[in-house]
């Protein structure tokens, strides 16, 4: 029987000239089919629980893997495959739930799921074919910018689509501008601060955290970010070395640490190099062990950088994975983001601009307590801001609701 369909399929291939697959509805359904273009890479934290915990909520789902975006993490496509395995090892239920796209693919389901504006344009084409409604979550990125022409063409075709039933927003001024433009009523958007976080970073045992002052002699500054434009100006990495370079004339006891797409060559560090270090992409497993000797986390992002209508949500996943191995955050905040944390006491809001970081540095440096203090508050804060119960469980209701308004 496969070997038939597996000629079949060629043929097809053939007659309709598609690359490798083909969606059809067959007779085996679902409640719920999720598409995404990275998962289940480790990289991607906040999406390998997300999905992960909506594939084990609802027992008769799956999720399309394309794997497309594995290159912007420098990681070959390659890869997916054994990321999958590895998923399958931890969680063998999830070994049917897992389909590549390619060959022939049932995509008969009361419903369908995904991140980013993006994906759903690329699949909203068969879902209003097939009669599926869809529900989405509208994070930052992803084809999603302000103002823009074509961003904004791509949230008219969604939001005008009959299957279209909600969409989360994870930024307030997201809603905002939802509303504004009219793309959406807001009766169908529902605003969740923040984003999924996987849910063993709220479950660290920071007992053997090394801390300037407490157990250790350096003051240890991380930055972690990914690389998308020259200079990383769009994630202030340039501000961040610039204050790095003004900081070590001052103390030859501070360390900075860099994460994510980033090296030497990028800006000039040859005065600093003995007081820099470079770590590139990391896996979320391997996060933990650089964050817990740091002290603070800087994100001097800027908006509107990387295109015209380019932005960050707040704070960046990141940041969130520093506070929570027990880190202060220094973090900008241009498009008055903030919807939960007290500046000074969980969180400290920074100008994109090495003076002002410079000056809560050395703050923090000259104020051990205050470190200490902001550190333990942020992170109390922010678990429960990121919990599963703030996060995951109003999504998982309103998927819910909507299989119960399609029965």
């Amino acid at each position: 029987m496969v070997n038939i369909f597996k000629k079949l399929f060629f043929l097809l291939k053939k007659k309709i000239r598609i690359k490798d697959f083909y969606f059809y509805k067959g007779f085996k359904k679902v409640d719920l089919i999720i598409y995404d273009d990275v998962f289940p890479h480790p990289v991607s934290g906040f999406r390998y629980e997300e999905l992960s915990v909506l594939l084990t909520q609802f027992k008769k789902s799956k999720i399309i893997l394309s794997a497309k975006s594995y290159p912007l993490l420098k990681t070959p496509i390659s890869d997916n495959k054994r990321h999958v395995q590895e998923l399958i090892s931890i969680n063998k239920d999830f070994k049917n739930k897992l389909v590549f796209r390619t060959g022939f693919i049932n995509i008969n389901a009361r419903m369908f799921y995904c991140i980013f504006i993006n994906n759903i344009i690329e699949n909203i084409t068969w879902l209003e074919k097939y009669k599926i409604p869809f529900a989405f979550t509208l994070y930052p990125g992803g084809g999603f910018e302000f103002n823009n022409v074509e961003s904004d063409a791509k949230l008219k075709r969604v939001f005008s689509s009959k299957m279209f039933k909600h969409v989360i927003v994870t930024q307030k001024i997201t809603e905002d501008y939802l509303v504004n433009k009219e793309f959406c009523e807001k009766e169908n958007i529902k605003f969740i601060f923040g984003g999924v976080v996987p849910q063993l970073s709220l479950n660290k045992d920071l007992f053997n955290k090394k801390t300037y002052f407490l157990n250790k002699d350096t003051f240890d500054i991380c930055f972690c970010a990914a690389k998308y434009m020259a200079r990383g100006e769009d994630k202030g990495y340039d501000v961040f070395i610039e204050t790095a370079h003004k900081i070590v004339q001052k103390f030859d006891f501070v360390r900075f640490h860099v994460i994510g797409g980033f090296t030497k060559e990028d800006i000039d560090i040859t005065k600093i190099e003995n007081s820099i270090q470079f770590y590139g992409y990391q896996n979320f497993e391997n996060l933990e062990s650089i964050l817990k000797n740091n002290d603070i986390i800087i994100s001097p992002n800027v908006p509107f950088l990387l295109s015209k209508g380019s932005f960050d949500g707040f704070p960046l996943g990141t940041v969130v994975e520093g506070v929570l191995n027990g880190n202060v955050a220094l973090v900008t905040d241009e498009l008055k983001q903030n919807y939960a944390f007290v500046p000074n006491e969980e969180i400290i809001i920074i100008k994109s601009t090495s003076e002002s970081i410079e000056k809560e540095i050395i703050n923090l440096i000259e104020h051990p307590e205050k470190l200490y203090s902001i550190a333990q508050k942020g992170r109390e804060k922010f678990m429960k801001v990121y919990s599963n119960d703030i996060q995951m469980k109003p999504r998982i209701e309103i998927l819910k609701n909507i299989l119960q308004e399609n029965d």
